[in-house]
């Protein structure tokens, strides 16, 4: 889907990297390793369970979207992303998509994304509950351009929705038909996704490895995202009957308990990650 970024989103960003170049932390200096035995030289991690509040642990690492986006037919309304729907909930991140007020032009929803767009290649978590309340969707994904991307999402209205999950390496469709190899339509049937679970993208150079729980769900090979990217957590709804369906009659709510991500990037070259290492005593490498 289309995101219109600000001029002053990337002003923050350009004024971001001058000064930080890595989210490193001192005893992590040689990088993470996965239980993959990737390793990934840098990392944002939002705990928000934090006694300071959900809302607090944004810090600088994430933005409140405010975006709008102009929705065109089949779907019943734009979707605005507003500061009000990202909120501190049951002690952590809620992201709502707020109740449809008929004739309305738009649906509220929520939105956040990583101030940092300079993100390639990583493994990418999040422990979250999914929305009950049908009409709406819920994604966490990748996004540089709508052909650099790469998503988990839940449809709320799901005959099957607890258990149902859609990966896309995107585009998603050929000759405007479903491509079954760069799309994945989910059943995991031990799953409860309206509680809580880790949900992970593992986005290396020739696949997207998508997880639930540790558990390998898909690996999709095709229109694998090679530009650097944001990282996005939203809930939405515009009405469209052949996808989010809704609006919702109610506010729809994602819980969110933490979004881990390590990864390496265009800003932090494995030359200058080396020197820190080395700098560091070659001390080992943090274990996630």
């Amino acid at each position: 889907m289309e995101f219109l970024r600000t001029t002053f989103r990337n002003i923050l960003f350009l004024i971001f990297i001058g000064v930080s170049h890595a989210s490193t932390s001192a005893n992590c200096s040689c990088g993470y390793i996965d239980d993959q035995g990737h390793v990934w030289r840098e990392s944002i991690v939002t705990n928000f369970t934090k006694t300071s509040g959900a809302l607090a642990a944004l810090g600088n690492d994430w933005i409140v979207s405010t975006d709008n986006e102009v929705q065109s037919s089949p779907a019943t309304a734009n979707i605005q992303y507003v500061t009000a729907n990202v909120l501190d909930h049951n002690s952590v991140l809620g992201i709502q998509a707020s109740a449809y007020t008929s004739g309305s032009s738009n649906v509220d929803c929520g939105e956040i994304f990583t101030e940092r767009s300079d993100i390639l290649y990583g493994t990418f978590r999040m422990r979250a509950s999914v929305p009950s309340v049908p009409g709406v969707v819920f994604g966490f994904f990748s996004y540089e351009s709508d052909t650099q991307e790469q998503d988990i999402e839940f449809l709320s209205s799901g005959s099957n929705a607890q258990q149902q999950i859609q990966y896309t390496n995107q585009p998603g469709t050929v000759n405007g038909k479903v491509d079954e190899v760069s799309y994945r339509d989910v059943e995991v049937e031990s799953a409860n996704f309206t509680t809580f679970g880790e949900h992970r993208f593992d986005w290396l150079k020739t696949a997207t490895e998508y997880y639930y729980n540790s558990n390998l769900t898909a690996t999709i090979t095709k229109n694998v995202p090679t530009s650097a990217s944001e990282i996005v957590v939203n809930v939405w709804s515009n009405g469209d009957p052949e996808f989010s369906q809704g609006p919702p009659t109610s506010n729809a709510i994602a819980s969110v308990e933490y979004v881990k991500l390590y990864f390496n990037s265009t800003s932090l070259s494995e030359a200058k990650f080396i020197e820190t290492c080395s700098g560091a005593g070659n001390i080992a490498r943090c274990t996630i």
